[in-house]
């Protein structure tokens, strides 16, 4: 049987599927919104509160760690990713959400529907290693390579959480990572900051009609996963985990300033950090700021109904790093953020 071509799960399949996560995933599934309820009514590991007016430091942060259901890569990282081209996708739908990549000449479409079951494609990119990592409970997709002087990394996942954000680790050193800072917290390589490159948020349907020649991380994993199904609710109108209550796991600071699954694009400019509310920019179509002595600018791509952030360099613009983020999870990391809404 074509793999690319496969139908939609059943829920029982789903169901099925999902046992294979782990436990947490197995009272999420198909979106119940009383399973990440329930799990959330549970007694949490504590963790440490910052200060206010304070980011967490690498050790506050590595403290903070706790288990996610699933052990050490329970959730398995696809490490030998395969692509079709967009005319073989028909797994996808029009309205299903994909990651959008441009890069060292290249266009990719990473489905969402296949990272929630992985989190982490340990990918090779314009010829570069490039680890495109997902994690659905805070909505955060980021583009990782190792910085200059550090070799070529791998990652994995730890099974545990920080600020219930993605624990990764890298194969080379056992050194551990929160996804949305992309910082060592522990291990060999501890305080060492990984380079970011942006994804973008948008439908399959918008990317393939910007990227004609995109090609498409395809379902033909190795690893028996429900393609089609989502643990913690759906993407096309937003529904379940990703819209409602709060995090499920403990954060270490939290602010009403939004709702909790509010999205926020959140730009990092030097040690300073701005959270821009992404409604904002749709309806203003450009927003302008200043961090860290840096200009930059959010503007509202239509085409793929998106938001992409540049900062001044000199007399040109270039790409920021930037991502877009659940309100509560960007200032658990970063609770002295600058905010624009």
């Amino acid at each position: 049987m074509n793999g690319q071509q496969a139908p939609r799960p059943s829920r029982r399949q789903a169901v099925k599927g999902a046992g294979m996560i782990g436990g947490v995933v197995v009272l999420l599934v198909g979106g119940g919104v009383a399973g990440w309820q329930a799990l959330s009514d549970r007694p949490s590991e504590p963790v440490t509160a910052v200060q206010a007016g304070q980011d967490p430091s690498l050790e506050a942060l590595a403290g903070a760690a706790v288990s996610g259901g699933p052990g050490k890569d329970g959730i398995p990282s696809i490490d030998k990713p395969r692509f079709v081209p967009a005319r073989d996708a028909g797994f996808l739908r029009d309205d299903d959400r994909v990651f959008g990549l441009e890069y060292g000449g290249e266009v990719r479409a990473y489905p969402q529907l296949v990272l929630v079951w992985h989190e982490i494609v340990n990918d090779t990119v314009g010829g570069e290693p490039l680890t495109v990592t997902y994690c659905p409970l805070t909505g955060t997709v980021i583009g990782f390579r190792a910085p200059p002087g550090v070799q070529p990394l791998s990652f994995g996942t730890t099974g545990r959480l920080v600020n219930s954000n993605l624990l990764m680790y890298d194969r080379q050193t056992g050194s551990e990572w929160p996804q949305l800072i992309g910082t060592a917290v522990s291990g060999p390589l501890k305080g060492t900051k990984l380079d970011t490159v942006p994804l973008v948020w948008t439908t399959w349907k918008q990317w393939r009609t910007a990227h004609p020649d995109t090609e498409v991380l395809s379902t033909n994993t190795g690893a028996l996963r429900s393609y089609g199904s989502d643990p913690y609710g759906s993407y096309p109108g937003r529904s379940g985990y990703y819209v409602k209550g709060g995090p499920v796991f403990p954060v270490m600071a939290t602010s009403d300033r939004f709702d909790d699954k509010d999205v926020v694009i959140g730009v990092r400019v030097g040690t300073e950090r701005l959270a821009i509310h992404k409604d904002l920019v749709r309806k203003a179509g450009t927003v302008r700021s200043t961090i860290g002595g840096t200009q930059v600018e959010a503007r509202w791509d239509g085409r793929l109904g998106t938001a992409r952030v540049v900062q001044s360099v000199g007399d040109r613009w270039e790409t920021a790093d930037f991502l877009d983020s659940m309100w509560f999870a960007w200032y658990a990391f970063y609770p002295n953020s600058q905010v624009r809404q």
